[in-house]
């Protein structure tokens, strides 16, 4: 039988939410190709520019140069290379954690940790609008799960005070969300579950490298780094590169090497991507990072200027959602916006609620003023 979804792929379409790979060519930190013509894009994660940085290039030219690519083996096999635990040794004390752990990707870094840490008698409180590697991980590892209302420590508390006793308790949020970029108040967060007695993770995949004291992350920013249990960074987003990691304690990342089926069960990461993660972090850490940073949040400032003149909101951050009408028009708007040269990728549902539909515009350091006015004018024209 070879046509296993042709009904669900007919309904998609008929609804407006048939997905297509899109192939990007050229990739400069700023500017792509797609279908033969040279687009800025506003749809990297990127968000320093720091996968096209000429020290990050040179370091993986100079390390393949004389080593295998492909790490041949799982981590506990044979695929554990001195870069790995270097690397891994590296982010733990540039986070103020004991120990880290690194994945192949940030999505299976969070189903492997809940899927190890939680069994049914476990519960997990999520933020309702937590990203779907972690709402994943809660249902694969069989636990309760309870979504708090966005952002909302009330919520969070009134969820918390009606726990029975019984089995672990995790509350998970972002350092920035994925969609809609705002931040949590991390502090009421932190406070409400130690008043509870359950542990803390938070997701910092978009804020790690871009906020906080050297770009350790939103959870720096907010002071509560130690009271953070589990800290979730990702080494593809502002640090350019590929694969995910989770920082805490000691005991922690022994039980992940040993319980973690999405560790265990994968072939280790290629360890380049340690050495460019190494790089990347340097960058990061030191005064160039400061630099980046810094250009980054005028372009946000610059953006929300923008948008602030066609009545429209910023986020304060670089992940930036401009809103439509309709669900379903959205994708013949981000067409027209593509033919007048800039990408800006159309968010559907089920990624976002039904009624949501928006822009996500994420901006990097590598955009220059001439960039963002294009877009404003182009989304002018559009919206």
């Amino acid at each position: 039988m070879t046509n296993l979804f042709e009904e669900d792929l007919a309904h998609a379409e008929q609804k407006g939410l048939l997905r297509s790979l899109r192939i990007i060519e050229g990739w400069d930190g700023r500017s792509a190709v797609i279908d033969g013509k040279k687009v800025t894009v506003f749809g990297s994660n990127d968000y320093l520019g720091l996968s096209c940085h000429p020290e990050m290039q040179e370091a993986v030219s100079r390390f393949m140069a004389g080593s295998p690519f492909g790490s041949g083996a799982s981590r506990l096999v044979a695929g554990t290379t001195k870069h790995h635990v270097a690397f891994e040794e590296e982010i733990a004390q540039f986070l103020n954690k004991e120990a880290a752990l690194m994945f192949s990707s940030g999505y299976s870094a969070n189903v492997g940790l809940m899927t190890a840490l939680l069994n049914k008698n476990d519960t997990v409180y999520a933020d309702r609008l937590t990203h779907a590697s972690l709402l994943d991980g809660a249902r694969f590892a069989g636990a309760r799960l309870k979504r708090f209302k966005h952002n909302n420590p009330e919520s969070l508390a009134e969820l918390l005070s009606k726990n029975d006793g019984k089995g672990k308790k995790l509350v998970v949020t972002e350092g920035v969300f994925s969609m809609d970029g705002d931040k949590p108040p991390l502090a009421e967060i932190t406070k409400t579950a130690k008043k509870y007695g359950a542990i803390l993770l938070v997701d910092d995949a978009h804020g790690f490298g871009v906020f906080g004291e050297n770009g350790r992350g939103t959870v720096d920013e907010a002071g509560v780094a130690r009271q953070v249990d589990i800290h979730a960074v990702t080494l593809g987003k502002a640090l350019g590169g590929q694969g995910g990691i989770i920082a805490g304690s000691r005991s922690l990342i022994d039980g992940l090497i040993n319980f973690s089926r999405s560790f265990i069960y994968s072939t280790a990461p290629p360890q380049v991507m340690a050495v460019a993660g190494s790089v990347a972090l340097k960058v990061v850490s030191g005064t160039e990072g400061k630099t980046l940073r810094k250009k980054l949040g005028n372009n946000i400032d610059l953006l929300a200027l923008g948008l602030k003149k066609l009545g429209l909101n910023g986020s304060g951050s670089h992940i930036v959602p401009v809103m439509v009408a309709r669900d379903k028009d959205i994708v013949q708007m981000g067409k027209r916006m593509l033919e007048q040269g800039v990408l800006a990728p159309a968010i559907r549902p089920p990624t976002v609620p039904p009624g949501t539909a928006r822009f996500r515009v994420s901006l990097s350091a590598s955009h220059n003023e001439g960039d963002i006015s294009k877009l404003l004018e182009i989304l002018g024209k559009t919206l």
